[in-house]
């Protein structure tokens, strides 16, 4: 730490939090360009396909995150997880499904692989609502959308049902849609 330097300091008497610093509070007719993680601001956490459910699952809960981009070997962005998805009762069904021990599950298991992420354009996040997304979300069945830079083919954010729920201190429901005829039955019996 030799090549550091020690910064000035003050005492704290007579000061007071600064009330533009004091955000107004979000809502649904707030930017939506207000709730998105911007990965330009904020590294995304990354974990490898390969990583175990079990690794996984306390590293979301350590660093306090709901979610992560998964990638590859390679580098290459492959999916998202989610710390509800290593939660599931998916977990058991994927191991008997497969036929092995649950602790030999990776993320690559029960991933949402990148070909069922849905992406928003970063303009039309910046010309919208949260109440928007949240219509985007609900139509869609997915409770995150990617935030993508068209002009460089970048995923540059994230905007997650979570994080409207926490933000605006309200409920937020996103019910998956089925993806085929087997996910339609098990919806239906659900009923």
């Amino acid at each position: 730490m030799s090549s550091y330097k020690n910064l000035p300091i003050s005492h704290l008497e007579g000061y007071e939090i600064n009330r533009q610093s004091m955000n107004t509070p979000l809502e649904l007719e707030s930017p939506a360009i207000d709730i998105m993680a911007n990965f330009s601001n904020n590294t995304a956490l990354m974990l490898f396909d390969e990583m175990s459910i079990e690794q996984a699952t306390d590293l979301l809960k350590n660093t306090h995150m709901s979610k992560a981009l998964v990638r590859n070997s390679l580098e290459q962005f492959v999916g998202i997880v989610t710390l509800a998805d290593l939660q599931s009762s998916r977990v058991l069904s994927t191991a008997n499904k497969l036929g092995v021990p649950r602790g030999d599950l990776t993320i690559a298991h029960l991933m949402t692989p990148k070909s069922e992420c849905i992406g928003l354009q970063l303009q039309s996040v910046m010309s919208s609502t949260i109440g928007d997304v949240l219509a985007t979300m609900h139509e869609q069945g997915t409770p995150y959308l990617l935030v993508i830079a068209h002009t460089n083919k970048e995923i540059v954010g994230m905007i997650s049902a979570i994080d409207i729920a926490k933000s605006l201190h309200m409920p937020v429901q996103i019910s998956p849609k089925p993806r085929n005829f087997q996910e339609v039955m098990a919806a239906v019996a659900h009923r």
